[in-house]
């Protein structure tokens, strides 16, 4: 009796064992603050080092999220060459009402390999968005993410082309 049930338990310990090295791979850990009280993966935001800047600008009369592509090098010459440090993006609102900002991947799925970040801006006001290395990788697997504007669908966005 005392061996089927340690047995059983040892059972339940491996399974348990092998599906939480299935939750490793969906981190899940964006996470979205201030660069004095922001931190992701145990890392604070105001030790890293900024690796893109986003900006809500008017341009011609449209209001837009400025630059409209960029350009993250995740390959050894790049920031993969700084051991899986998370990537730091600052966005900031230069415009004079609240402006949204999302950033996801290209496909608009809800399976364990999309990312949909979302937040909303007060003019002036400037925010970070800590992103571990796990999540670029094993989520951004066609390697392009999208940002634009939540609120307004007429204000224009742009893409993230993800280098690995």
């Amino acid at each position: 009796m005392h061996r089927v049930l340690l047995s059983v338990l040892l059972s339940a310990v491996l399974i348990a064992a092998g599906s939480s090295a299935a939750w490793a791979l969906q981190s899940g850990g964006v996470e979205i603050g201030d660069l004095e009280t922001g931190s992701v993966v145990g890392q604070q935001f105001s030790k890293m080092q900024v690796d893109l800047e986003f900006n809500a600008m008017e341009i011609g009369g449209k209001k837009v999220w400025y630059p409209p592509t960029q350009v993250l090098n995740l390959v050894n010459s790049g920031t993969g060459g700084r051991a899986s440090s998370p990537v730091l993006l600052k966005v900031t609102n230069n415009l004079s009402s609240d402006h949204g900002f999302t950033l996801s991947t290209a496909t608009s799925g809800v399976d364990p390999w999309s990312m949909d970040i979302k937040i909303v801006l007060k003019p002036g006001e400037t925010k970070y968005i800590g992103i571990p290395m796990s999540d670029l990788t094993y989520v951004t697997t066609s390697g392009l993410l999208k940002y634009s504007c939540q609120l307004h669908a007429a204000h224009l966005g742009g893409q993230l082309l993800i280098l690995k």
